[in-house]
């Protein structure tokens, strides 16, 4: 675990290094209804969104019921194969009404030239690092829906 947490932060160190963010900011979970189709559109190839690496952090703030589990997900817009697939990543830390996680942006080179929706979902199910949704349940609480790129 500790070694995990070690190479995360080498790799968002580099990012910041190389100019990308390491540090993503989805806002409040405050939605009461999923992202619709049309915020789920990949940008336009020069969009200025913001640039992630292989790992970045997500933030966000979630003012709601403490016992309510937050989970960050990650959809890689640019694949027609995963259209509307969430991938839960890493444990969400809390810290008062604000919230951090480590994410992933595909597997090694894979995912580079992409982009990516990042969303935070507080629900009382209950769900685990990898797992994937097809489609976003309608009885949660969301934030707004954040594109990113990790390029080449």
């Amino acid at each position: 675990m500790l070694k995990m947490s070690i190479m995360t932060v080498a790799l968002m160190l580099a990012s910041c290094v190389l100019g990308q963010t390491a540090s993503v900011d989805v806002g409040a979970i405050d939605q009461a209804k999923p992202p619709s189709a049309a915020d789920l559109q990949e940008p336009a190839p020069d969009a200025k969104v913001p640039e992630v690496g292989l790992y970045a952090a997500v933030t966000g703030k979630f003012p709601g019921d403490a016992q309510r589990n937050v989970y960050v997900l990650v959809n890689p817009l640019s694949n027609p194969d995963t259209r509307n697939v969430w991938w839960v990543q890493r444990g969400v830390r809390r810290d008062g009404e604000g919230f951090r996680a480590p994410c992933q942006f595909g597997e090694g080179t894979q995912g580079q030239g992409e982009f990516f929706a990042i969303l935070a979902i507080a629900t009382d199910r209950r769900y685990n690092e990898g797992d994937q949704l097809r489609g976003l349940p309608a009885d949660l609480q969301y934030s707004q829906v954040k594109i990113v790129k990790r390029p080449y």
